[in-house]
């Protein structure tokens, strides 16, 4: 029984030399300026957490909140709790490409005081530029997957809308 704890022990402790915990984080701000409409700005904050396994693979957390400028808009704000995992599939000099692929549960505000839940599943491209070992700069593309808003509205789509164009930035320790 000792041999196969000490074992696990140094098996664990292997695997965490070579894992790392990051911070990050991803802004969208989006100027909407509707026909004949009075223009309004939508924001997107999401602080995300990870943890390296290796060089390809990432586990991660991202909360997510959205706030509609809008003072017309049905969807006030949405707040979105989303786990997922991250693949770097090739690497290219500084430059490396990724896919995340994930799930997220939340609850969008409407107005009038309604809320409503929210899931999503699907896969993020991305590209992350190592600006130095502990410091990177990172976008992400489009979305493939299902949305669903619970008695709202529900969608299997590919979607390269602004909405799904994020910058942010990755800080590991």
């Amino acid at each position: 029984m000792k041999k196969i704890i000490l074992s696990a022990l140094v098996a664990l402790s292997a695997m965490c030399a070579n894992a790392q915990v990051w911070v990050g984080g991803a802004l969208n701000v989006t100027n909407v300026s509707p026909d004949g409409g009075k223009s309004y700005t939508d924001f997107t904050i999401a602080p995300t957490v990870g943890y390296s396994l290796d060089e390809n693979w990432d586990i991660a957390l991202q909360l997510k909140y959205t706030s509609n400028g809008s003072n017309t808009a049905v969807m006030e704000d949405k707040f979105v709790i989303a786990p997922f995992a991250r693949y770097t599939f090739a690497k290219c000099g500084i430059a490396k490409f990724f896919v995340d692929g994930g799930f997220g549960i939340g609850k969008e505000n409407y107005t009038g005081g309604t809320d409503a839940t929210l899931f999503h599943v699907g896969l993020r491209p991305g590209m992350k530029v190592e600006l130095s070992p502990k410091v990177e700069l990172e976008t992400e593309v489009g979305y493939l997957g299902y949305q669903s808003v619970k008695d709202k509205y529900s969608k299997v789509a590919l979607d390269l809308s602004s909405e799904f164009l994020t910058f942010g930035f990755t800080y590991k320790f």
